[in-house]
């Protein structure tokens, strides 16, 4: 009881979710880790010698000097040539990378295929007052504070942006990678979102996962799936049965019947007694499952209706299978 669908009723339909997040540094095991970067030589570099230059988590350290290094070089090398550095393919990014940034790194796990523009926002009291840092949607991060708002800002984050360091802006957001780099020398980002304030720090943010719909639409024309594979509908398979004997075949379905060898069955071809009712001309067979098949005849999908319905041969029934992957 197969047919071959029409790729007209296929449809699939790729859409974003997003899923908002809340982490603080004292999340332990999350994998959201907050670290400073310092500019410096690697030449020569040992853990012992720089024993007093890294932040340490239960299953990282980040070295301060190595991590500069990494950030220069994915981010900050050349700006002036996009081709050496990740992500800079937009106008009204502007980066600049001092002597010393903090960073946040977010894991993949947490935020799918990247961090949703303008969904970022980091708390952090690393001094008296609470520093409120948050996105553009273009990558960079700024001051939202009430104390550091600034109207220069507006002129920052429009079409007018001119890639100068202004206003309120304190570093980028890497939205692709998990990564917000402060970059700000002010004294009030020096180490925000490191966790080293009275209360530490808290991030919150939207993940962004692309899911595909498939929707296949399943049309049964008027006299067709006429016929049924319930067990039920077997002949004479109510009462006492013998298995071993001649009479095994009652407990399979249609289509199932066992061919006898010897006193013992061990293969099957199709079956053709039925029950007197499912000869009737008025039989109807209920339609409960809908499978759907690759060409190689794979099983990929099954749909269960949510109760049983009659195939009227007389009237085409369509039954629509949905699924999100």
């Amino acid at each position: 009881m197969f047919k071959t669908l029409d790729p007209a009723d296929a449809n699939i339909t790729p859409f974003k979710v997003y899923k908002e997040f809340t982490v603080t540094n004292a999340d332990s095991g999350s994998g959201v880790y907050g670290f400073k970067a310092v500019s410096g030589s690697t030449h020569s570099f040992t853990q012992t010698a720089a024993a007093s230059e890294v932040t340490t988590f239960d299953s990282a350290s980040f070295y301060f000097t190595p991590s500069w290094q990494i950030l220069n070089h994915m981010y900050y090398r050349d700006v002036e040539n996009p081709y050496y550095n990740f992500g800079q393919n937009n106008n009204k990014q502007y980066r600049k990378l001092h002597k010393s940034a903090s960073v946040v790194s977010v894991p993949q796990k947490l935020f799918g295929e990247r961090i949703k523009p303008r969904s970022i926002e980091l708390t952090d009291d690393i001094t008296s007052t609470t520093v409120t840092i948050v996105d553009d949607g273009y990558g960079n991060l700024y001051d939202n504070s009430t104390s550091a708002k600034s109207a220069s800002f507006a002129a920052f984050s429009s079409s007018s942006f001119s890639n100068s360091e202004t206003g309120s802006f304190v570093g980028n957001a890497f939205y692709e990678h998990g990564v917000l780099a402060i970059t700000s020398t002010g004294s009030r980002y020096l180490f925000a979102g490191t966790g080293t304030g009275t209360d530490g720090y808290s991030l919150k943010y939207k993940a962004q996962v692309t899911i595909t719909e498939h929707e296949y639409t399943c049309i049964i024309g008027e006299n067709e799936f006429t016929s049924t594979t319930n067990i039920t509908a077997t002949k004479e398979r109510s009462g006492s049965i013998n298995v071993s004997g001649s009479d095994s075949w009652k407990l399979l379905p249609i289509g199932d019947a066992q061919e006898q060898s010897g006193s013992y069955k061990h293969y099957y071809q199709q079956a053709t007694e039925f029950e007197s009712f499912v000869t009737h001309s008025n039989f109807s067979p209920y339609v409960t499952t809908v499978g759907l098949y690759n060409d190689f005849n794979q099983l990929l999908a099954v749909g269960k209706l949510s109760k049983p319905f009659k195939n009227d041969p007389e009237l085409s029934l369509g039954i629509v299978v949905r699924f999100d992957v």
